[in-house]
């Protein structure tokens, strides 16, 4: 899909965001604040002397601090200049999310002055929900209504690939983008699946240990483990029934909005019921 959001105003708040002396990474190391979004591990280094780019850009602006304070702007390996919008616009969330920024008027004035630019273009930037109390934003085209997954889990990859499904659906408008939504979903249910999944707890009917990718298997083994017992079948069925939903339209060839919507649903679903049995909602993340 074509972009929305022109290099002009990806510029105009680059360049505010390298003169005003706002760190964009916030209280956060670079590479900390970077791997919420990317897997740095999975990514080139620049630098012939580290492995990738987690290595290099702890190297380069945590040790020896030798690359300019606005090197991710201009970064081939990020493209925020030219890149996805969904990405360029998950980027700007994450510099006002809590955990990086936890003092909420600077927070919300960053917002404001993202809103500014991004308005000609037709986006925003606004508070989906709180964290203990500290705004949490989400992007939203201008004049519809934001669709916001549960807070998140803890599980990075996780979080960060159920944002990259949100995002999607808000942006999808072919019968292939829709499609994407449910290979993303995919990947979701694979990720968390692999994050609770214990062959030693959670064995499968016909004992057979699922492979890592059989997120199926592995997530009905943990439903059946977890929510055992006469008390929890309740649960147990609904907990099953968005699992088997989120997998059937995962594979629909003849996807539109309300196909994509569901499954992101669905999946979002599947993730939450995970999150609660494993201990993970309810925090501070």
């Amino acid at each position: 899909m074509a972009n929305v959001i022109t290099e002009v105003t990806r510029r105009a708040i680059m360049d505010f965001l390298s003169t005003s002396g706002i760190d964009w990474a916030g209280r956060l190391q670079e590479d900390d604040f970077l791997v919420r979004l990317y897997d740095l591990t999975a990514m080139p280094s620049t630098d012939h002397r580290v492995r990738n780019a987690a290595g290099d850009i702890h190297q380069h602006r945590i040790n020896w601090r030798d690359w300019q304070d606005d090197w991710v702007f201009y970064d081939s390996r990020f493209n925020l200049l030219h890149g996805p919008d969904e990405q360029f616009l998950r980027f700007l969330c994450e510099t006002a999310h809590p955990v990086v920024r936890p003092d909420t008027d600077e927070a919300r004035n960053l917002v404001a002055i993202y809103n500014r630019e991004l308005a000609a273009d037709g986006w925003s930037v606004v508070e989906a929900k709180q964290i203990s109390g500290r705004p949490v934003f989400v992007p939203q085209k201008i004049g519809q209504r934001a669709q916001v997954f549960e807070e998140p889990t803890g599980w990075q990859k996780v979080d960060r690939q159920l944002q990259e499904v949100r995002l999607r659906l808000d942006t999808a408008e072919t019968e292939e983008q829709y499609q994407t939504v449910g290979l993303l979903s995919r990947e979701v249910l694979i990720s968390v699946a692999q994050e609770v999944f214990d062959s030693a707890r959670h064995a499968s009917q016909d004992g057979v240990v699922p492979s890592e990718t059989d997120a199926g298997q592995m997530l009905e083994g943990f439903f059946t483990a977890e929510l055992k017992g006469g008390a929890n079948e309740e649960a147990r069925a609904h907990a099953k029934g968005a699992l088997r939903l989120a997998l059937a339209l995962q594979h629909k060839r003849t996807a539109d909005f309300r196909m994509a919507a569901l499954c992101a649903e669905a999946t979002s679903s599947v993730v939450n019921i995970v999150a609660v049995i494993a201990g993970r909602r309810g925090r501070s993340l």
